[in-house]
């Protein structure tokens, strides 16, 4: 796998900071950095109570990020033109990476299904931790269903009273979702909802019908 996807939360943030400026430079706005990286340090410490360990550290700075951003741009560029410039800076400069590393590693997997359900797994300890809120109603191998109760990006938005910036934050995802080709990797991918649209967000990884799907489908008849 890209081994950019396998980053600690305060190690991709530095990456992604990096990477939001020299964007926010390219569209003649680098001048705002000093400004948004001022703005971090101001909102900070309404962020403190949500932070507990390192991987809160990361995840709350990238919300932070964000806002930050979001903030310094708003008064005079309007919500939606300031929202479209987040959205750019956050989510376009490591998409290529992203998506080359997902593909990747899906394409090397004899099961690219089982892969990304064991990643999914993996970074609800590793990469999110107890301040996120997990559970898997279905998970059989067939289907994979996540559902995510408690989001610490969208409790950090809450208490930046800034919860319009949810949708640029799950746009982050798009980076990787898209990275599953169905006729590829023999699985779809579905998210009925967000924090940006609910009060969950929801998952669905569905295997579709193939020779891996009915081994696995004997094996459970006749064992």
């Amino acid at each position: 796998m890209n081994e950019k996807l396998l980053l600690s939360p305060l190690a991709a943030l530095g990456l992604i900071e990096k990477s939001f400026f020299e964007h926010l430079g390219k569209l003649s706005l680098g001048g705002e950095e000093s400004s948004i990286r001022d703005r971090i340090r101001g909102l900070a410490p309404k962020t403190r109570h949500l932070i507990h360990n390192e991987l809160d550290e990361g995840n709350v700075g990238f919300t932070l990020l964000a806002v930050a951003a979001y903030d310094v741009l708003l008064p005079q560029l309007g919500s939606e033109k300031a929202l479209h410039i987040v959205d750019a800076c956050l989510n376009e400069p490591l998409r290529a990476w992203v998506l080359e590393g997902t593909a990747g590693m899906l394409d090397a997997s004899a099961d690219p299904f089982e892969a990304i359900t064991q990643s999914s797994r993996e970074r609800e300890e590793h990469y999110f931790g107890p301040s996120f809120a997990f559970e898997r109603p279905v998970d059989d191998g067939f289907g994979y269903v996540l559902n995510v109760r408690r989001c610490l990006f969208h409790e950090t938005l809450r208490a930046l009273e800034r919860t319009e910036v949810q949708p640029v934050l799950c746009r982050f995802d798009l980076n990787w979702i898209d990275g599953i080709d169905p006729a590829r990797h023999r699985m779809r991918f579905a998210r009925p909802s967000t924090f940006a649209t609910a009060d969950l967000c929801r998952m669905w990884f569905m295997r579709l019908e193939g020779p891996m799907l009915l081994k696995k489908a004997h094996a459970k008849t006749n064992p």
